[in-house]
Protein backbone atom coordinates (compact mmCIF):
# COMPACT_ATOMS: atom_id res chain seq x y z
CA UNK A 1 0.00 0.00 0.00
CA UNK A 2 1.51 3.32 -1.06
CA UNK A 3 0.00 6.29 0.78
CA UNK A 4 1.85 9.45 -0.27
CA UNK A 5 0.86 11.37 2.88
CA UNK A 6 2.32 8.64 5.15
CA UNK A 7 6.04 8.44 4.59
CA UNK A 8 8.73 6.69 6.62
CA UNK A 9 10.82 8.79 8.99
CA UNK A 10 13.93 10.33 7.42
CA UNK A 11 16.17 8.37 9.82
CA UNK A 12 15.23 5.14 8.02
CA UNK A 13 17.08 6.35 4.93
CA UNK A 14 20.36 5.81 6.84
CA UNK A 15 19.70 2.07 7.00
CA UNK A 16 21.37 -0.17 4.44
CA UNK A 17 19.21 -2.85 2.80
CA UNK A 18 18.39 -5.64 5.24
CA UNK A 19 20.63 -8.52 4.25
CA UNK A 20 18.14 -11.23 5.25
CA UNK A 21 15.37 -9.65 3.14
CA UNK A 22 17.72 -9.69 0.15
CA UNK A 23 18.62 -13.32 0.87
CA UNK A 24 14.90 -14.18 0.99
CA UNK A 25 14.51 -12.68 -2.49
CA UNK A 26 17.47 -14.66 -3.82
CA UNK A 27 16.21 -17.90 -2.23
CA UNK A 28 12.73 -17.41 -3.69
CA UNK A 29 14.22 -16.84 -7.14
CA UNK A 30 16.41 -19.94 -6.84
CA UNK A 31 13.46 -22.08 -5.73
CA UNK A 32 11.39 -20.79 -8.67
CA UNK A 33 14.17 -22.13 -10.88
CA UNK A 34 13.79 -25.53 -9.23
CA UNK A 35 16.90 -25.44 -7.05
CA UNK A 36 16.84 -27.37 -3.78
CA UNK A 37 18.40 -25.17 -1.09
CA UNK A 38 19.77 -25.72 2.38
CA UNK A 39 18.80 -22.51 4.13
CA UNK A 40 21.41 -21.29 6.61
CA UNK A 41 20.13 -17.71 6.54
CA UNK A 42 18.48 -16.91 9.87
CA UNK A 43 19.04 -20.10 11.79
CA UNK A 44 15.42 -21.17 11.52
CA UNK A 45 14.94 -24.91 11.88
CA UNK A 46 14.05 -26.68 8.67
CA UNK A 47 12.36 -29.62 10.37
CA UNK A 48 9.44 -30.20 12.68
CA UNK A 49 9.69 -29.19 16.32
CA UNK A 50 10.44 -32.33 18.40
CA UNK A 51 7.26 -33.90 19.77
CA UNK A 52 8.27 -33.59 23.47
CA UNK A 53 8.74 -29.84 22.99
CA UNK A 54 5.31 -29.51 21.36
CA UNK A 55 3.68 -31.54 24.13
CA UNK A 56 5.38 -29.47 26.87
CA UNK A 57 4.26 -26.24 25.16
CA UNK A 58 0.68 -27.54 24.87
CA UNK A 59 0.64 -28.51 28.55
CA UNK A 60 2.00 -25.08 29.55
CA UNK A 61 -0.65 -23.33 27.45
CA UNK A 62 -3.39 -25.26 29.23
CA UNK A 63 -2.13 -24.20 32.69
CA UNK A 64 -4.04 -21.07 33.84
CA UNK A 65 -0.95 -19.93 35.77
CA UNK A 66 0.60 -19.12 32.39
CA UNK A 67 -2.31 -17.00 31.18
CA UNK A 68 -1.72 -13.25 31.24
CA UNK A 69 1.35 -11.10 30.93
CA UNK A 70 4.56 -11.73 32.90
CA UNK A 71 6.11 -8.96 34.99
CA UNK A 72 7.99 -6.30 33.01
CA UNK A 73 11.38 -7.65 34.11
CA UNK A 74 10.32 -11.29 33.60
CA UNK A 75 9.73 -13.80 36.36
CA UNK A 76 12.46 -14.36 38.93
CA UNK A 77 12.61 -18.06 38.06
CA UNK A 78 13.13 -17.26 34.37
CA UNK A 79 15.89 -14.73 35.10
CA UNK A 80 17.58 -17.30 37.35
CA UNK A 81 17.33 -19.90 34.57
CA UNK A 82 18.96 -17.42 32.15
CA UNK A 83 21.90 -16.73 34.47
CA UNK A 84 22.31 -20.43 35.32
CA UNK A 85 22.48 -21.28 31.60
CA UNK A 86 24.98 -18.46 31.02
CA UNK A 87 27.19 -19.81 33.80
CA UNK A 88 27.02 -23.37 32.44
CA UNK A 89 27.74 -22.20 28.90
CA UNK A 90 30.37 -19.50 29.47
CA UNK A 91 31.50 -19.86 33.10
CA UNK A 92 30.35 -16.31 33.89
CA UNK A 93 28.33 -15.45 36.99
CA UNK A 94 25.57 -12.90 36.49
CA UNK A 95 23.08 -11.36 38.91
CA UNK A 96 19.57 -12.47 37.86
CA UNK A 97 18.08 -9.32 39.42
CA UNK A 98 20.32 -6.81 37.65
CA UNK A 99 22.06 -8.49 34.73
CA UNK A 100 19.35 -10.58 33.07
CA UNK A 101 16.44 -9.10 31.14
CA UNK A 102 14.08 -11.22 29.07
CA UNK A 103 13.49 -9.70 25.64
CA UNK A 104 11.21 -10.22 22.68
CA UNK A 105 14.30 -11.29 20.81
CA UNK A 106 17.89 -10.25 20.31
CA UNK A 107 17.15 -7.92 17.40
CA UNK A 108 14.43 -6.05 19.28
CA UNK A 109 16.57 -5.93 22.41
CA UNK A 110 19.55 -4.43 20.60
CA UNK A 111 17.36 -1.89 18.80
CA UNK A 112 15.65 -0.82 22.02
CA UNK A 113 18.97 -0.67 23.84
CA UNK A 114 20.29 1.72 21.18
CA UNK A 115 17.16 3.87 21.36
CA UNK A 116 17.58 4.06 25.14
CA UNK A 117 21.30 4.96 25.14
CA UNK A 118 22.29 6.46 21.77
CA UNK A 119 21.62 10.08 20.86
CA UNK A 120 21.85 11.51 17.35
CA UNK A 121 25.52 11.92 16.46
CA UNK A 122 26.84 9.52 19.13
CA UNK A 123 29.58 7.23 17.85
CA UNK A 124 29.15 3.48 18.34
CA UNK A 125 31.90 0.92 17.76
CA UNK A 126 30.47 -2.13 15.98
CA UNK A 127 32.25 -5.32 14.88
CA UNK A 128 32.28 -5.98 11.15
CA UNK A 129 31.05 -8.43 10.11
CA UNK A 130 28.26 -8.51 12.64
CA UNK A 131 24.61 -9.34 12.89
CA UNK A 132 22.51 -6.60 11.21
CA UNK A 133 20.87 -5.57 14.50
CA UNK A 134 24.26 -4.52 15.88
CA UNK A 135 24.41 -1.55 13.50
CA UNK A 136 20.76 -1.03 12.56
CA UNK A 137 19.67 -0.15 16.12
CA UNK A 138 22.29 2.60 16.55
CA UNK A 139 21.53 3.93 13.06
CA UNK A 140 17.80 4.12 13.82
CA UNK A 141 18.67 6.01 17.02
CA UNK A 142 20.65 8.52 14.92
CA UNK A 143 24.07 7.26 15.93
CA UNK A 144 27.13 6.98 13.74
CA UNK A 145 28.89 3.65 13.25
CA UNK A 146 32.63 3.02 13.39
CA UNK A 147 33.27 -0.52 12.11
CA UNK A 148 35.74 -2.68 14.01
CA UNK A 149 36.92 -4.89 11.17
CA UNK A 150 37.43 -8.49 12.29
CA UNK A 151 40.28 -10.24 10.52
CA UNK A 152 41.36 -13.87 10.29
CA UNK A 153 44.92 -12.98 11.31
CA UNK A 154 43.48 -11.72 14.63
CA UNK A 155 41.45 -14.91 15.08
CA UNK A 156 38.34 -12.81 14.26
CA UNK A 157 38.74 -10.89 17.52
CA UNK A 158 38.60 -7.12 17.93
CA UNK A 159 42.00 -5.45 17.76
CA UNK A 160 41.59 -2.67 20.33
CA UNK A 161 45.00 -1.21 19.43
CA UNK A 162 43.73 -0.54 15.88
CA UNK A 163 41.08 1.90 17.08
CA UNK A 164 42.33 5.45 16.48
CA UNK A 165 42.65 7.49 19.70
CA UNK A 166 40.23 10.17 18.49
CA UNK A 167 37.63 7.49 17.68
CA UNK A 168 38.08 5.82 21.07
CA UNK A 169 37.67 9.16 22.86
CA UNK A 170 34.54 10.03 20.90
CA UNK A 171 32.86 6.62 21.11
CA UNK A 172 29.90 6.45 23.45
CA UNK A 173 29.27 2.71 23.20
CA UNK A 174 30.82 -0.43 21.80
CA UNK A 175 28.83 -3.48 20.84
CA UNK A 176 30.76 -6.66 21.46
CA UNK A 177 29.66 -10.00 20.11
CA UNK A 178 31.29 -12.89 21.83
CA UNK A 179 32.04 -15.60 21.25
CA UNK A 180 33.19 -14.64 17.78
CA UNK A 181 33.62 -18.29 16.90
CA UNK A 182 31.07 -20.83 18.10
CA UNK A 183 33.68 -23.53 18.78
CA UNK A 184 35.54 -21.36 21.30
CA UNK A 185 34.39 -20.21 24.69
CA UNK A 186 35.07 -16.65 25.76
CA UNK A 187 34.22 -14.59 28.77
CA UNK A 188 31.04 -12.58 28.61
CA UNK A 189 30.81 -9.38 26.63
CA UNK A 190 28.89 -6.45 27.96
CA UNK A 191 27.93 -3.21 26.34
CA UNK A 192 29.78 -0.36 27.99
Amino acid sequence: MNLPWITPADRLSALPPYVFARLDELKARARQQGLDLIDLGMGNPDGATPRPVVEAAMAALQDPAHHGYPPFEGTASFRKAITAWYFRRYGVSLDPDGEALPLLGSKEGLAHLAIAYINPGDLVLVPSPSYPAHFRGPLIAGGEIYPLVLKPENDWLIDLSAIPDEVARRAKNALLQLPQQPHRRHRSARIF
